[in-house]
C-alpha cells in the first residue's frame, strides 16, 4: 500500500508535465494559425460576407415591415432619438422651474419679511401718535404759563 502512494506522485508529476506540454504545443500552432496572412485573410472575407448578409437581411427586414405597415428597426431608431431629445427638452425644462420654484420661494421669504417690518413700522408709528395725542391732550389740560400771566395781568 505505501508503495502505491509513492506511485500517485510520480504520476501526478507525470499529467501536470504533459499538460503542460500540451499547452505549450497548443499555443505554439494557435499563434501559427493567427499569425498566417491565409488564415486572416480567410477570416476577413468571413466577416466582410457575414456584413453583407446581415446587410442583405436587414433590407429585406425593413421592406418586410413597410409593405406590412408596421415600424421597421431604422423607424424605431429614429423613434428613440426622437425621444431622447424630447426627454432632454423636458428635463431642462423641470430645470427651470425648479430654479423658479427656488426663487419664488426666496421672493415669498421676502415678501413676509416686508409684511413683518412694514407692520412693526405702523405699531411704531401708532406707537408715536398715541404718545402725541396724549401729549397733546396734556397741553389742552393744563393751562400754559402765557396763559397764567395773561389771567394775572387781566385781575
Amino acid at each position: 500500500m505505501a508503495e502505491s502512494q509513492d506511485m500517485f506522485p510520480d504520476f501526478q508529476k507525470m499529467s501536470n508535465d504533459f499538460y503542460k506540454q500540451w499547452e505549450q504545443s497548443m499555443t505554439r500552432w494557435w499563434d501559427q494559425v493567427l499569425d498566417s496572412p491565409a488564415f486572416l485573410d480567410n477570416m476577413g472575407k468571413n466577416a466582410s460576407g457575414y456584413a453583407k448578409a446581415r446587410s442583405s437581411y436587414q433590407r429585406s427586414m425593413d421592406d418586410l415591415a413597410e409593405k406590412m405597415h408596421v415600424p421597421g428597426k431604422s423607424d424605431m431608431v429614429r423613434l428613440a432619438r426622437i425621444c431622447t431629445l424630447l426627454e432632454e427638452r423636458l428635463l431642462k425644462q423641470e430645470d427651470q422651474l425648479l430654479g423658479m420654484q427656488d426663487r419664488l420661494d426666496v421672493l415669498e421669504k421676502e415678501l413676509v419679511q416686508s409684511r413683518i417690518e412694514a407692520a412693526e413700522a405702523r405699531l411704531e408709528q401708532r406707537e408715536r401718535l398715541i404718545r402725541l395725542e396724549e401729549l397733546m391732550l396734556a397741553a389742552a389740560t393744563t393751562p400754559d404759563k402765557s396763559r397764567r400771566r395773561n389771567d394775572a395781568v387781566k385781575e
